[in-house]
């Protein structure tokens, strides 16, 4: 009791009250200037522009531009941060969002600042790899970025063929595959295995 009083009449002193106020005044102030820097700049990330702004992107970005996710006939467009960007609306989805930003972003910042990627066949040659990270990542979110728009429950399997129709079904009951295990190649085409890289998965899984 003897500390908590002394403490309360140190914050008593008038002295002492401005200081405290303006300690805390100028916590809030920054904290709401860092929460309106942050938002804007993960909102701004998010663009495409950002995106294609790298010369590693220019095959990819071509490719894009002739899918179905870039141009349709319901005229609505997926923009790179729809599939490769975490979203949502809970607090739990805005982390995995800045930690995506934080480790992938990063990832691509230093190998285009190191130039691992200098030409457009540097990039092919590892494009392989690089898809398959991208594809492991989007299986451990099950697609979530692919169901944000499209969803079983939302499906209308009498409009789909026959084929797709069955496949969907049987999806939908068993949930041993996700969306970019049928799909991958939906908005970019799908590289090349690497010669001998079948080979050698085999050999390690044994």
């Amino acid at each position: 009791m003897g500390l908590i009083k002394k403490l309360w009449t140190l914050l008593s002193r008038p002295s002492q009250k401005i200081a405290l106020g303006l300690l805390l005044g100028g916590g809030f102030f920054g904290g709401v200037v860092f929460f309106l820097v942050f938002h804007f700049t993960m909102n701004a990330t998010n663009s495409m522009d950002i995106c294609i702004s790298c010369h590693e992107m220019e095959g990819v970005y071509e490719e894009y531009k002739e899918s179905k996710h870039y141009s349709s006939a319901s005229g609505v467009r997926a923009t790179c941060s729809d599939c490769h960007v975490p979203s949502g609306k809970t607090f739990g989805d805005y982390i995995s969002k800045f930690l995506a930003k934080l480790t992938i972003g990063s990832k691509d910042i230093y190998h285009h600042l190191m130039g691992t990627y200098p030409t457009r066949e540097a990039f092919d040659k590892g494009r392989w790899h690089l898809a398959q990270d991208v594809l492991a990542y989007m299986r451990s979110r099950d697609s979530k970025e692919c169901r944000n728009c499209h969803s079983f429950e939302a499906m209308d399997m009498e409009e789909q063929d026959k084929s797709a129709a069955r496949k969907h079904k049987r999806v939908m009951e068993s949930g041993d595959k996700t969306c970019v295990d049928c799909h991958a190649g939906i908005a970019h085409k799908e590289p090349a295995e690497p010669e001998g890289q079948a080979e050698k998965g085999q050999s390690e899984k044994k």
